[in-house]
């Protein structure tokens, strides 16, 4: 997946989402958020910013995988749940699950390394002061802009 088009695309879905919340009357300006561009292959990061929240995006082979949130409490959620299968629902697991990506060899022990050696993560890291619902917002319109495979529930 090329950087330059997925930063971009989500620079243009922010500056949608600029608009959408200015005129719902709870604005999120371009000093609210920024984006963090982690690259592929990229190191899971250590620590989710203190007074920020967090939509993360992951995609491989130009398709996105997993976008997620995590708020202020969820550490992590943000850190390190998507890299292994300790937690409820994970993209290591959902890779492992899925026989589309078998041909990959992925599994348990391997999971976490092939993830970060072949995945591209965005993450978008939101002032908490501006609630849960500007959190979820971003959220909501990544989903439905980018239908990541695994997000059965959308």
């Amino acid at each position: 997946m090329d950087t330059k088009i997925c930063v971009t695309e989500i620079e243009d879905m922010m500056r949608y989402i600029e608009e959408i919340s200015a005129r719902l009357g709870q604005p999120i300006t371009a000093s609210d958020y920024y984006i963090e561009d982690l690259g592929c292959p990229h190191a899971k990061p250590k620590n989710l910013p203190k007074g920020y929240a967090a939509v993360y995006m992951f995609a491989y082979n130009g398709e996105w995988l997993k976008i997620g949130k995590a708020n202020a409490k969820s550490k992590a959620r943000y850190t390190s749940h998507h890299y292994g299968f300790n937690a409820k629902s994970t993209l290591s697991k959902s890779l492992a699950a899925d026989s589309t990506m078998s041909q990959y060899g992925i599994c348990r022990d391997n999971s976490r390394e092939w993830v970060e050696k072949n995945t591209y993560r965005i993450n978008i890291l939101i002032k908490t002061e501006l609630g849960k619902a500007a959190t979820e917002l971003v959220e909501a319109v990544m989903h439905y802009k980018f239908r990541p495979r695994y997000e059965g529930a959308i």
